[in-house]
């Protein structure tokens, strides 16, 4: 009677569907909880230059387009609001470095003032980005 319980006649079966529901949950969370990183909306031409260097670690990003307007954080930041943003973000980060991203055909008064106002707030490591000159031009 016992030998009648148990079938030996059937094949084993694995049910493949919860590893699958699983392997599809843990897909859509990776692709949910990723971060896609947007380096800088503003269409900016960066001049180019010999002595450009690649600079190391991440800076704060101030963009400057071809019209001169500022741009903080992707947001249109006046030049009235710089010099309180800056001194704010010397307080709370020491040794912040301070990239200054400017269209070639901005103003060039607008850059210097961008840093003399980054100089002012205490804000020492400051630049501007341009891209290295190819060999031959």
């Amino acid at each position: 009677m016992l030998s009648n319980r148990f079938n030996l006649d059937k094949d084993a079966e694995i049910n493949m569907t919860p590893m699958l529901d699983v392997v599809f949950i843990l897909l859509i969370f990776f692709i949910v909880s990723t971060s896609f990183v947007q380096h800088n909306k503003i269409e900016i031409e960066r001049p180019q230059a010999n002595s450009a260097e690649v600079s190391h670690g991440t800076p704060l990003i101030l963009s400057i387009d071809a019209a001169g307007r500022m741009y903080w954080d992707n947001q249109e930041l006046d030049i009235y609001y710089l010099p309180a943003t800056l001194q704010q973000l010397a307080a709370t980060t020491p040794n912040a470095r301070l990239l200054i991203m400017a269209d070639q055909r901005c103003p060039t008064g607008v850059t210097i003032k961008a840093l003399d106002i980054a100089n002012q707030a205490g804000l020492q490591h400051s630049a501007v980005a341009a891209e290295p000159m190819g060999f031959g031009q």
